[in-house]
C-alpha cells in the first residue's frame, strides 16, 4: 500500500473545495414576482442552493402592475 500525504488524501476524498456560482432571477410565488440571487454551492457533500433578496435592477424589469 502507498503512503500519501493529507494533501493528496483529502483529493481522493474529495477534498474541502467548494464552488460557488451566482445569478439574479425573477422568481414568482403566490403571484408576487421579485429579483431573489440564487446561489448554488457544490462541495464533496453535494450541492446546497440559496435565494436571498436582491435589487430590482439586478433583474432588469419588474411588471407587478396590478
Amino acid at each position: 500500500m502507498k503512503k500519501i500525504s493529507v494533501l493528496e488524501a483529502t483529493g481522493v476524498v474529495g477534498g474541502n473545495c467548494k464552488t460557488c456560482v451566482s445569478e439574479y432571477q425573477n422568481v414568482t410565488a403566490g403571484g408576487v414576482t421579485s429579483c431573489k440571487m440564487i446561489t448554488s454551492c457544490t462541495d464533496k457533500h453535494g450541492t446546497k442552493t440559496t435565494l436571498k433578496d436582491a435589487d430590482p435592477s439586478n433583474c432588469g424589469v419588474l411588471n407587478n402592475l396590478n
